[in-house]
């Protein structure tokens, strides 16, 4: 999402109180000058914020964090590359011959040297806590590492294991929680009467509590639960969870739907009364797939997903830019890792409030 603020340099693991101050300080003072930043970086950033604390805790200091970042950067863009190789293995050759395969073992290398600094890290911390009195592991590197010294399972995990669960993480909780955010403003803003109660909402829930409790609240916010919802039905994030397309032209209600459209209406009042869920056991809804491969960080990405929205209509009055009117807003997207937006979202953000142990 595209924000008309000022250029601002954002550190790797930004918190949303961070998020909030940035915005505020910055979006009226320097509308009129246009000026646009990269702005999926923020959201971005605001979900490596959280996964990043869930995952390594306090304790991973910010260069780190931005090499380590970097990296897996790097794993997303080829992710949702073409790789020849792949799909003709008899072609294995024209990898080599294009420097694929290099840039794959270079990516490889840079990744596991941070994972092994963060890794040191992280045990040194463990040793010196194990002589602090009533000190608790407080981070999934930590619990890992100590199911792996216990050797305890059947199957004993490794550190390569350890850290391909920490890679999974990051490259498919960032990209899909920043643009599941994306989808979920963009529809919002397309639909003011939607904006205004859901903004309403939240606001009044949260109206008064300090920014440390508003996670414990997020299980008021039905309405906004359901817009939600409705954003992951209309916009799933994985792009093999495909659409659905009129197959052949036809007359619904006497209204003729031609071959090939797709026809959307943004309602989340649709699942007021309905028992539709994210579990994969009612197939007229299956945002995170169902079954044994159903997403296994299901409950992580909602809880993320719920707190950037409810804090981006908490903070902020949205708008678009002069000229533009809702009808008009872009909404093509573009399939690569995610299904994400073609184009970035612009809007405007005007401070609603700010707290004062934000401002100050």
């Amino acid at each position: 999402m595209e924000l008309t603020t000022a250029p601002i340099v954002f550190l790797s693991l930004i918190s949303l109180r961070i998020l909030v101050s940035l915005l505020s300080r910055k979006s009226a003072s320097t509308y009129s000058k246009r000026r646009r930043p990269p702005g999926p970086r923020l959201l971005v950033s605001c979900a490596n914020g959280i996964t990043g604390k869930a995952t390594f805790g306090d304790e991973c200091d910010a260069e780190l964090q931005e090499q380590f970042l970097s990296a897996v950067a790097v794993a997303l863009e080829f992710s949702g590359g073409f790789c020849v190789g792949d799909l003709f293995p008899s072609l294995w050759f024209i990898d080599n011959l294009t420097g694929l395969k290099h840039r794959f073992r270079r990516a490889h290398r840079q990744l596991d040297a941070v994972f092994d600094e963060i890794i040191s890290k992280c045990e040194k911390r463990r040793e010196e806590k194990k002589t602090a009195t009533g000190a608790r592991e407080d981070d999934l590197l930590s619990v890992m590492l100590r199911i792996k010294d216990e050797g305890e399972l059947e199957f004993p995990i490794g550190m390569t294991n350890i850290k391909a669960i920490i890679l999974d993480l990051f490259t498919a909780g960032t990209d899909t929680t920043s643009s599941a955010a994306e989808w979920a403003m963009t529809e919002l803003i397309k639909n003011p009467k939607v904006m205004e109660k859901a903004q309403a909402e939240v606001q009044t829930t949260l109206d008064n509590k300090s920014p440390e409790n508003h996670d414990g609240l997020l299980g008021e916010l039905t309405y906004t639960r359901m817009v939600i919802k409705e954003t992951l039905r209309l916009h799933p994030p994985v792009p093999l969870l495909l659409p659905r397309i009129c197959r052949e032209t036809c007359d619904v209600a006497g209204l003729e739907v031609a071959e090939g459209s797709r026809v959307m209406e943004f309602r989340p009042e649709r699942f007021k009364d309905s028992t539709a869920d994210y579990n994969g056991t009612q197939f007229e809804y299956l945002p995170f797939g169902s079954g044994r491969r159903m997403c296994p960080g299901m409950n992580f990405g909602l809880a993320g997903l719920e707190l950037i929205v409810a804090q981006l209509l908490n903070y902020f009055d949205w708008s678009l830019l002069a000229g533009i009117r809702p009808d008009d807003l872009d909404m093509d997207m573009i399939v690569g890792a995610t299904a994400r937006r073609k184009n970035q979202l612009c809007l405007v953000a005007s401070p609603y409030k700010v707290p004062m142990e934000i401002q100050s």
